[in-house]
């Protein structure tokens, strides 16, 4: 078995395993290789969770971003960080449970 790469026509990265022999045109019809389901992260939660984390950092203004830039980068990639590890841990677990969650 090997992968294959090729871009969606919705413009997404997919990977999917295919055996040897076949083409890569075969990657559409192989074992999708996929990363969670983007879509199941509560977005809004996650606005409001970096909208009060950029206020407890106390950044208001442009110039504020500048003087603690490490506070603005930190603040964005913790939050989106941790549920998009969720994601991958209750992927695990499904998949685990005979549950498979690859998008159609």
């Amino acid at each position: 078995m090997r992968r294959v790469a090729w871009e969606d026509d919705r413009g997404y990265l997919r990977v999917a395993l295919v055996r040897d022999a076949d083409p890569d045109e075969a990657g559409p019809e192989g074992i999708p290789l996929e990363p969670p389901d983007l879509g199941e992260i509560d977005w809004k939660d996650i606005e409001r969770e970096l909208h009060n984390a950029l206020v407890q950092e106390g950044l208001f203004t442009w110039t504020d971003v500048l003087a603690a830039q490490e506070a603005l980068g930190s603040a964005a990639c913790r939050i989106v960080r941790r549920r998009v590890a969720q994601l991958y841990k209750q992927k695990e677990r499904e998949v685990k449970n005979g549950k498979y969650l690859y998008p159609d």
